[in-house]
Protein backbone atom coordinates (compact mmCIF):
# COMPACT_ATOMS: atom_id res chain seq x y z
CA UNK A 1 0.00 0.00 0.00
CA UNK A 2 2.72 2.34 0.97
CA UNK A 3 4.40 1.76 -2.53
CA UNK A 4 1.35 2.80 -4.35
CA UNK A 5 0.58 5.94 -2.08
CA UNK A 6 3.87 7.08 -3.03
CA UNK A 7 3.43 6.04 -6.74
CA UNK A 8 0.41 8.30 -6.76
CA UNK A 9 1.18 10.96 -5.20
CA UNK A 10 4.77 11.64 -5.81
CA UNK A 11 7.04 12.29 -8.79
CA UNK A 12 10.54 11.98 -7.34
CA UNK A 13 10.26 8.06 -5.97
CA UNK A 14 11.00 6.33 -9.21
CA UNK A 15 7.94 6.46 -11.37
CA UNK A 16 4.53 7.56 -11.32
CA UNK A 17 1.26 5.57 -12.05
CA UNK A 18 0.82 7.52 -15.24
CA UNK A 19 5.16 6.38 -16.33
CA UNK A 20 4.05 2.85 -15.23
CA UNK A 21 1.25 2.68 -17.28
CA UNK A 22 2.91 4.17 -20.17
CA UNK A 23 6.01 2.09 -19.87
CA UNK A 24 3.74 -1.24 -19.78
CA UNK A 25 1.94 0.04 -22.76
CA UNK A 26 4.39 1.32 -24.65
CA UNK A 27 7.74 0.81 -23.38
CA UNK A 28 9.98 -1.64 -24.51
CA UNK A 29 13.07 -2.49 -22.32
CA UNK A 30 16.69 -1.45 -23.84
CA UNK A 31 18.75 -1.81 -20.95
CA UNK A 32 19.63 -1.28 -17.38
CA UNK A 33 22.92 0.47 -16.12
CA UNK A 34 25.34 -0.03 -13.42
CA UNK A 35 23.29 1.71 -10.67
CA UNK A 36 19.73 -0.26 -11.70
CA UNK A 37 18.62 2.46 -13.53
CA UNK A 38 16.25 0.84 -16.63
CA UNK A 39 16.34 2.75 -19.79
CA UNK A 40 13.06 2.19 -22.44
CA UNK A 41 12.49 3.34 -25.55
CA UNK A 42 8.63 3.00 -27.75
CA UNK A 43 6.03 5.30 -29.29
CA UNK A 44 7.04 8.34 -31.31
CA UNK A 45 7.35 12.12 -29.96
CA UNK A 46 6.45 15.69 -31.61
CA UNK A 47 9.52 15.49 -33.56
CA UNK A 48 8.87 12.35 -35.40
CA UNK A 49 11.90 10.27 -33.50
CA UNK A 50 11.42 7.70 -31.13
CA UNK A 51 10.75 8.29 -27.41
CA UNK A 52 13.27 7.01 -24.85
CA UNK A 53 13.14 7.42 -21.41
CA UNK A 54 14.31 6.17 -18.06
CA UNK A 55 13.15 4.32 -14.81
CA UNK A 56 15.15 5.29 -11.64
CA UNK A 57 16.00 2.69 -9.03
CA UNK A 58 15.46 5.29 -6.67
CA UNK A 59 15.33 9.20 -6.36
CA UNK A 60 14.59 10.79 -9.80
CA UNK A 61 18.21 12.34 -10.23
CA UNK A 62 19.23 12.85 -13.72
CA UNK A 63 22.95 13.66 -12.40
CA UNK A 64 23.32 9.56 -11.58
CA UNK A 65 23.07 8.28 -15.54
CA UNK A 66 26.61 7.16 -17.26
CA UNK A 67 27.28 8.97 -20.33
CA UNK A 68 27.21 6.35 -22.56
CA UNK A 69 23.50 6.20 -21.71
CA UNK A 70 23.19 9.74 -21.37
CA UNK A 71 23.96 10.24 -25.40
CA UNK A 72 21.03 7.85 -26.08
CA UNK A 73 18.48 9.01 -24.27
CA UNK A 74 19.21 12.46 -26.34
CA UNK A 75 19.52 10.75 -29.35
CA UNK A 76 23.07 11.84 -29.74
CA UNK A 77 23.65 7.61 -30.28
CA UNK A 78 21.69 5.39 -31.86
CA UNK A 79 22.89 2.40 -30.76
CA UNK A 80 22.10 2.04 -26.41
CA UNK A 81 25.59 1.23 -24.42
CA UNK A 82 23.84 -2.39 -23.59
CA UNK A 83 24.09 -3.28 -27.82
CA UNK A 84 27.25 -5.28 -28.71
CA UNK A 85 27.77 -3.53 -30.92
CA UNK A 86 28.18 -0.03 -28.88
CA UNK A 87 31.74 1.39 -28.69
CA UNK A 88 32.65 4.50 -26.46
CA UNK A 89 33.90 7.53 -28.41
CA UNK A 90 37.74 7.87 -27.51
CA UNK A 91 37.66 11.03 -25.42
CA UNK A 92 40.26 13.34 -26.60
CA UNK A 93 41.24 16.86 -24.87
CA UNK A 94 41.77 20.25 -26.86
CA UNK A 95 43.58 21.38 -24.05
CA UNK A 96 47.16 21.81 -25.88
CA UNK A 97 46.04 22.39 -30.08
CA UNK A 98 46.16 25.14 -31.68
Amino acid sequence: MKTFLLQFFTWWNSQTLGTRFHTWRFGKKVGEDEAGNIYYEGGVDSEGRTRRWVIYRDYSEASKIPPGWHGWIHHRADTPPSSESYKARECRSRIGRT
